[in-house]
Order: structure tokens, then sequence, then C-alpha cells
């Protein structure tokens, strides 16, 4: 029914990239709000598919990439957000991504085994989420990077 009063309002849902594990229970939160797209991780490691990938998408979900930078970041007027479902943000630019009004964020060491990864899966989309204003934490997500962005809403001025 959302879809549909969406369509005849002429509106669309962001579209968001997510490079990593795809667990139903991540897809079924980021649905409510957004159009998912999975690419293999892998893929994304080499920079032109990670471009391609990312045109007019308005955030990323990924647990690694090929790099985060100003030249990649200039291609993509609407990357809203960089979600690194890791606690490692080495290959993201945050200078970069805040400069371009880009929301970086990573994701506690919850451990190695499946179950963190998971854990850690379903805090970057409660980072997406809340970088578009949605959720509990609506334009506060709790893991953002770049602290100068915080409150990028308005909400707090």
């Amino acid at each position: 029914m959302t879809d549909l009063r969406l369509s005849l309002a002429g509106l669309r849902r962001h579209p968001v990239l997510l490079a990593g594990p795809a667990y139903p229970e991540v897809l079924s939160r980021l649905a409510r709000f957004f159009e998912v797209e999975v690419a293999d991780d892998a893929m994304v490691l080499d920079r032109a598919v990670l471009g391609a990938r990312l045109a007019g998408k308005s955030a990323l979900m990924a647990t690694r990439t090929a790099g985060i930078d100003a030249a990649l970041l200039q291609t993509l007027p609407h990357l809203k957000a960089v979600c690194k479902m890791t606690a490692d943000h080495a290959d993201v630019d945050l200078a970069a991504c805040s400069r371009a009004n880009v929301m970086a964020t990573n994701t506690p060491d919850l451990g190695d085994g499946e179950p963190a990864q998971r854990q850690m899966a379903l805090a970057a989309a409660e980072n997406v989420i809340a970088v578009f204003g949605f959720g509990r934490a609506a334009g506060h997500p709790p893991d953002l990077l770049n602290a100068d962005l915080r409150c990028a809403l308005g909400c707090c001025y």
C-alpha cells in the first residue's frame, strides 16, 4: 500500500546499495523505507564497478569498498550516507564525506561469528534509517563518524 501511495504522489523510495551479507531481517527492515539493491561485496572492491553501482544511489551499506574518497564522491551527487557494517572505516575518507555532506557511519565490533555479523548489519541498517530522518534515532545516527554533520536535518538549530 505504501508503494502505491508513493507512486501516486510521484515519489519513490531512496535507492540503497547493500554490498555485504543480505540477512533477511536487514532487508526487511530496510525495505520499510528504501529500495534496496544487493551487490556481491567482492564486486565493490573494483573502483569502476563501485562507482557504476552507486550511480543514482542515496546510500551505501558495505562491509568493504574500493575506497570512498573525494574523486568518487564528486561523481555521486545523490549519495547521502556511507554506512559500514564493520568497525573498520579506513576505506572511507571522512573529510571528503563531510565536504560532500555525506554522513559516514560504522558499527561497533561485536565479534567474528555469524550472530555478531548479523547484529552489526542490523546496526548499520539502523544507521542508514537514521541518516534519512526515519526511526527512533531520526537524523542522529548513533555511530556517526563525521560528527561535524550531526543534525544535518536542521532539527538541532
